[in-house]
C-alpha cells in the first residue's frame, strides 16, 4: 500500500470517528450546537443555565450558542427557553419549566417536536408573503400581542408573525424584541413599552427605545 493510500484511509477513519461522536439526531451540518432565540427567566432563582460534562453551570443569555453536548437546566415553572439548531433558524424547540427542576440533554433537543417557522427573504424589495407583517427573530422576557380589538392577548414567541394592525406590550425593564421587516431587515425594541405595530413600519420614534434598521 503506497503512502498516499495510507493517508487517505487514515483521514477516512478520523472522519468516521468524528461523525460517531456527534450527538444522536444531529448531523455534521448542525455544527453540534444550538442558539438561544427566546428566553424568559425573571427571578434570581430561575436562571436557566447549561453545562458540559462536570463543568460549572453557565447562565444562558439571549443569543448564546450552546453545545449539543451540553445539559440545560430550568429551575422555575414559569420560565422557558427557545432553541434553534445553529444551522437552521426555521425549526424551534420550546422547553418550559415545571414545579420540579427540568434537565434537557442537548442530544435530546432534536428528538422533541419542533415548531416550523418562516422568515422573509433578505432583499431590497418586500417579500409578498410577509407584506404588512413583522416576524419575531428574538425575544427576551414575557411580551404579548393582540391582533385586533376582538382577539385576546397572546404571548409572543420566536417566529410569530405580527400584523401591521396589531398591538404589542413589552412587560419589564430591558426586555427586548427583535423584529424582521418584509425585506429581511431587523429592528430591536426595548421595553417596558406599549406600541402599535404600524408605528414600527412608519419609523416612528417609540420613545428612546426603538432602533429602526429598515
Amino acid at each position: 500500500m503506497d503512502i498516499d493510500m495510507k493517508k487517505t484511509l487514515r483521514a477516512l477513519m478520523v472522519l468516521t470517528v468524528l461523525l460517531m461522536l456527534l450527538p444522536a439526531g444531529l448531523t455534521a451540518a448542525d455544527k453540534a450546537s444550538f442558539t438561544c432565540v427566546g428566553l424568559m427567566s425573571e427571578t434570581g432563582e430561575g436562571n436557566i443555565s447549561y453545562r458540559v460534562g462536570k463543568a460549572d453551570w453557565t447562565v444562558v443569555k439571549l443569543g448564546d450558542v450552546i453545545p449539543a453536548a451540553a445539559e440545560i437546566r430550568i429551575n422555575v415553572d414559569r420560565d422557558w427557553i427557545e432553541l434553534i439548531a445553529t444551522s437552521d433558524p426555521t425549526k424551534v424547540y420550546d422547553f418550559e419549566g415545571t414545579e420540579k427542576e427540568v434537565l434537557v440533554k442537548g442530544a435530546d433537543v432534536v428528538k422533541t417536536k419542533a415548531r416550523t417557522v418562516a422568515f422573509p427573504k433578505k432583499s431590497d424589495k418586500t417579500d409578498p408573503a410577509f407584506k404588512d407583517k413583522l416576524v419575531v427573530t428574538q425575544i427576551m422576557g414575557r411580551q404579548v400581542y393582540r391582533a385586533n380589538a376582538d382577539t385576546p392577548d397572546k404571548d409572543i414567541r420566536y417566529g410569530d408573525v405580527l400584523d401591521v394592525k396589531g398591538k404589542v406590550r413589552i412587560i419589564g425593564i430591558n426586555n427586548t424584541l427583535n423584529l424582521m421587516f418584509p425585506n429581511g431587515a431587523v429592528t430591536t425594541v426595548v421595553g417596558p413599552l406599549n406600541f402599535e405595530v404600524q408605528k414600527v413600519f412608519s419609523g416612528s420614534n417609540l420613545y428612546k427605545y426603538l432602533n429602526v434598521g429598515k
